[in-house]
């Protein structure tokens, strides 16, 4: 088995992205100005944004002998993501999701279906691979599998990344004292903790975990604990198509950026520029940023410090 610097994990879907017409009328048939099926799931992006930022990645999912799984495996491959860590069981299935985008503001509403799918156990979880890994990157909804994977990075003393989204607080929390780096929406944070703000609910997560904490509200931008109070990184204004994947984006960068040794500021920095990228097309993985489109894309708007260490990341212009 090949070794991989990132070890990704989480819900894996097909999407079918449909921007809809400017007037919807129920019960009737509405020819739409764009419409794309592609890969999609908060893991599943996370996994194929590392692979686009140059990182070697390998998907921990389930497929079987059919074609929603045939179309996921052609999108994980399209970006450079590994199978070698799939388990093949005759009747799994990636998820089926309908993304509708408002053309008027990018918003995304989504609708997805689970009922099918076939969910990892803690067995699947690959210890050696994981013992020769970098990192490792889930998200929630995969539960089990998730906490043997976050625990295992921990007993290997490698970063192990959490995205929650949501999810009820005592399945939650678990999961949240497994990771060395907890990244959860502000509406699930705040079901977690009863919190409101986005300070105190960073707060309230460390009563449950010593990991990096952050929270994340989309275009409100991001904050993160330190040990002098929380920091806030706003998000970068663009022409939004489609906000599908953007927070999957904002995952993997910022673990992109921790294995490239950024520090704490810069990689919520970069990870909002990468998460910006991706608004600029319909669907989540149409903008994916790559090392090269990184070094071609306007850096005026970056702090000095994040220049210099993406020169020294190779995605500057030299």
């Amino acid at each position: 088995m090949a070794d991989f610097d990132v070890i990704a994990c989480g819900l894996n879907v097909v999407d079918n992205v449909v921007v809809l017409p400017e007037t919807v009328r129920r019960n009737e048939k509405h020819q739409v100005p764009k419409m794309l099926i592609q890969g999609g799931g908060p893991g599943a992006n996370q996994a194929c944004g590392l692979a686009a930022l140059g990182w070697r990645t390998a998907m921990l999912t389930r497929h079987g002998d059919n074609t929603v799984s045939r179309i996921a495996e052609a999108e994980f491959a399209r970006h450079g993501v590994a199978l070698d860590l799939v388990v093949h069981a005759p009747r799994a299935r990636p998820a089926l999701a309908v993304v509708e985008v408002d053309p008027s503001s990018g918003e995304r509403t989504v609708f997805y279906n689970v009922a099918d799918y076939d969910w990892l156990s803690a067995d699947d979880v690959p210890e050696a691979a994981v013992k020769r890994a970098k990192l490792v990157i889930t998200d929630g909804y995969e539960a089990t599998a998730a906490l043997r994977l976050l625990q295992l990075a921990r007993a290997c003393g490698i970063p192990g990344v959490l995205d929650i989204e949501t999810g009820e607080p005592e399945k939650v929390r678990p999961l949240y004292a497994a990771a060395t780096h907890v990244i959860a929406s502000l509406e699930g944070g705040r079901r977690t903790t009863g919190c409101e703000n986005p300070s105190d609910v960073i707060a309230a997560m460390g009563q449950w975990t010593d990991a990096q904490r952050i929270v994340t509200d989309g275009v409100n931008g991001s904050w993160a604990s330190t040990p002098d109070g929380v920091i806030h990184q706003p998000a970068f204004r663009v022409a939004a198509a489609d906000s599908t994947g953007c927070g999957d984006s904002f995952h993997a960068a910022y673990a992109s950026a921790l294995l490239d040794g950024f520090p704490l500021a810069e990689r919520l920095e970069f990870a909002a520029w990468c998460a910006a990228q991706v608004a600029l097309a319909l669907g989540a993985r149409t903008c994916l940023p790559t090392r090269a489109s990184l070094r071609s894309s306007d850096q005026s708007l970056l702090s000095p410090a994040l220049q210099r260490l993406l020169r020294s990341a190779r995605l500057s212009p030299s």
